[in-house]
């Protein structure tokens, strides 16, 4: 009995590696890297968002996505791997622009120079 729940825990855990990209990403799975983790600095404004995001690999990831005024940023972002709507903001900010304490992303980044694709995941109670 103790080797079949060290084998479901062994599983369990192996199953943990390799995220599974959200279809629709302009590049292939052999140029993708992907960067999860708690999201430490933010700043949205009209044209720019800005984040630093401490992986749950222990680095620290900085990145700036731009659009021109009136485009929709809310096109390169998902939220649980789903289309990202302008009704999540209030999913993960407190206020215009103020993130939630505790918010994740998942930032999917295409080599060539692609604007990267934010999934955002509810802050943990």
């Amino acid at each position: 009995m103790k080797w079949m729940a060290l084998a479901a825990l062994t599983a369990s855990l192996l199953g943990q590696g390799r995220l599974r990209p959200p279809p629709g990403l302009p590049c292939t799975r052999d140029g993708l890297t992907s960067f999860t983790g708690v999201v430490t600095a933010y700043r949205r404004g009209s044209a720019e968002l800005r984040l630093t995001v401490k992986t749950d690999d222990g680095t620290a990831e900085k990145f700036t996505w731009r659009w021109k005024k009136g485009e929709d940023a809310e096109r390169w972002m998902l939220f649980a791997g789903e289309r990202f709507t302008s009704a999540r903001w209030r999913e993960i900010e407190k206020a215009p622009g103020v993130l939630k304490p505790g918010a994740r992303v998942t930032v999917w980044v295409c080599q060539g120079g692609a604007q990267p694709v934010l999934d955002w995941q509810a802050p943990r109670q």
